[in-house]
């Protein structure tokens, strides 16, 4: 009997362009780990906050971009798969922590820039990886030539913990973890001489265990050496503590010739959420409102024009814009370099770097939340948010009006452009969210494969097959057929399967 144990949506061919012609300059990405906009005084003003002290985010803020609305997914892996592809969670199936395995075959931003040719391999990832834990696979999944940090979603210890190398690790790790990443990152970028650089640094605070940072590098002192998870003030700790180590990285770097953006990943973790996100009902870290997925995100350096410093930008961006921008700031365009069969959902804009009019096109974007109890789908667009749970409960906030989002509109009259909105999002949602699904696998009486996948707007599928996942050598199933059952559903068909068991996938357009 053969198998379908692998089953994509979408078809990546591997099409390199040639070099980009194009001078580049340094780029340092900055990712905290559950820090979300209440935590930073450069975003909230709430007068009942309890806020770090962070004068190096703060100097960022007022010498940068502080861009209001933008998004992320609700928890750590999903946010960082779509910054290091450009593509939506439901096209690259990392969902959550728990499904974080990026696929071998997805075009990396690390991918793009070599292929670019204008840094060369002159790119690291130092920090927190979480998209596969074989101790290689930032380097041959991600595309980093270097790489240094954790591989999973957290430390158990910041002061003993496992450190992976270019594949090699070792464990019980000594050095303060958010130390150590600014260690590898100057030491890294000190390589580098006068060439162009691109450095992904990754810290794993203030992810918990929230545990009592070295005391030169905050002013906690009347916090205990670990706290539990719900300690605000041991968070605020790991939040002070990461920028004093910033500031330390910042001072080995030219920001005449680098542009620094720094952001978080994801909500603060509910247990220490505060104004304006409530804490009951859970709308933090994992949750698909605002508190869970409306994240800091601040620019300042050398892309920033004059006259821009302590600016703000209120339109829509979402985390696999990043993958454009990036590129963009090296002077080199997506459709360059990436291979013109994969969909991007990544938008550049880096034209607001510049003071140039910028809105996204389309306006809307759109974050799944497979965590919890209730995965749903979120989709934005102007003042309104759209919530569609997969148990069919539904929301819509006013976001502008209602940060905290308490009023579901959804409960009582829509007023016309509330009526409007609602069509809008959910047209729009329903357009992300047909992508065909695998209904089964099975050899029918003709010793033929059959895969039975639901109906699609677009038809045009190509079945392949590999003998071997590892190898990742997939080749389009020769002769094959295609019957539409007229039950909603369409059936791709493997004439002559092999003897031996076998692996497919199906390709979308």
């Amino acid at each position: 009997m053969k198998s379908s144990n692998l089953f994509t949506c979408f078809l990546i061919s591997i099409f390199l362009a040639g070099p980009a012609m194009a001078s580049a300059t340094n780029v340092l990405l900055i990712i905290a780990d559950d820090l979300g906009i209440d935590s930073l005084a450069a975003f909230n003003d709430d007068p009942s906050a309890s806020l770090p002290p962070t004068p190096t985010v703060d100097n960022i803020q007022s010498n940068g971009i502080t861009f209001t609305r933008f998004y992320s997914y609700s928890t750590c892996s999903p946010t960082r798969s779509a910054i290091l592809t450009g593509r939506y969670a439901f096209r690259t199936g990392v969902y959550s922590p728990e499904n974080n395995l990026l696929v071998a075959n997805e075009f990396t931003l690390p991918d793009a820039l070599i292929e670019s040719g204008v840094i060369s391999n002159r790119l690291a990832h130092v920090g927190k990886w979480h998209l596969g834990n074989n101790a290689d696979s930032p380097n041959t999944i991600g595309g980093w030539p270097r790489f240094s940090g954790g591989l999973r979603g957290g430390v158990a210890d910041y002061y003993s913990w496992s450190k992976t190398v270019n594949g090699v690790t070792t464990n019980n790790y000594s050095v303060y973890a958010t130390t150590d990443n600014v260690n590898d990152a100057i030491d890294w970028i000190g390589q580098q001489g006068s060439h162009s650089w691109f450095l992904w640094l990754a810290f794993n605070a203030p992810h918990s265990p929230l545990q009592r940072p070295p005391n030169d590098l905050h002013d906690y002192d009347g916090i205990t050496d670990d706290g539990a998870d719900n300690s605000r003030p041991h968070y605020e700790s790991m939040v002070q503590a990461m920028d004093t180590e910033i500031a330390r990285l910042l001072g080995s770097v030219d920001l005449s010739e680098t542009t620094v953006i720094f952001m978080g990943d994801n909500g603060t973790p509910r247990r220490v959420l505060q104004a304006p996100f409530p804490r009951n009902p859970n709308h933090g870290k994992g949750s698909p409102y605002e508190g869970g997925i409306r994240v800091p995100l601040l620019v300042y350096g050398a892309a920033v024009s004059n006259g821009l410093e302590n600016t703000a930008y209120d339109g829509l961006l979402h985390s696999a814009d990043l993958y454009a921008t990036i590129l963009e700031l090296f002077g080199v365009q997506t459709e360059e370099v990436v291979p013109e069969e994969l969909v991007l959902d990544t938008r550049s804009f880096a034209a607001v770097l510049r003071g140039e009019n910028y809105q996204r096109s389309p306006a809307d974007i759109m974050v799944d939340n497979a965590s919890g109890n209730a995965p749903a789908q979120s989709i934005m667009d102007g003042d309104y948010k759209y919530i569609g749970y997969t148990n069919g409960t539904e929301e819509l906030y006013n976001v502008t009006v209602d940060l905290p989002e308490a009023i579901n509109l959804l409960s009582g009259t829509l007023l016309p452009a509330e009526q409007a909105a609602y069509e809008s999002l959910t047209n729009r949602l329903d357009t992300y969210i047909n992508v065909p699904h695998l209904y089964s696998g099975y050899m029918d009486g003709g010793g033929k494969f059959n895969v039975e996948i639901g109906w699609f707007d677009n038809e045009g599928f190509t079945l392949y097959r590999t003998d071997d996942l590892a190898s990742n050598a997939w080749v389009s199933v020769s002769g094959q057929e295609f019957e539409d059952n007229g039950e909603a559903a369409l059936i791709l068909r493997d004439p002559v399967p092999p003897v031996s068991n076998a692996f497919y996938r199906v390709a979308t357009p």
